[in-house]
């Protein structure tokens, strides 16, 4: 069977022990389409480093509207968020084109009147 270890493996130094950092860390962010986005890495593991990268967009008025998790590096997560505005951009268009609002269907040409509708119909409703 095998069993793990429960003792981290850290060399003693003394009083002060050192620990790889992890956590969180805030990168410059870009512009594009008059979009803003900002990445995040977070860093977890200590004998083996993992780095996932995170992009936070903000739309032209500085709103954050979207977060995208997941990324192995900062062209995956780049590539992410500008494909996303893209879309978003396009719904847009599409909204203001008025492509996506419906018509409001036309009235019938030979409306039905009283005479149209079987007597039995009628004696029904009395």
């Amino acid at each position: 069977m095998w069993y793990v270890q429960g003792a981290r493996r850290v060399k003693d130094n003394g009083k002060f022990q050192s620990y790889s950092q992890t956590g969180t860390a805030k990168h410059a962010g870009e512009e594009y389409r008059d979009w803003s986005y900002r990445f995040v890495s977070h860093q977890t593991g200590t004998s083996i480093r993992r780095t996932n990268y995170h992009v936070s967009i903000a739309d032209s008025a500085g709103n954050q509207v979207e977060y995208l998790r997941g990324f192995h590096n900062l062209e995956s997560a780049r590539a992410a968020a500008r494909e996303w505005i893209d879309q978003i951009l396009k719904k847009i268009e599409e909204v203001r084109a008025g492509r996506y609002l419906g018509t409001i269907p036309a009235l019938p040409e030979d409306p039905l009147t009283q005479e149209d509708i079987p007597q039995a119909n009628i004696a029904q409703e009395k």
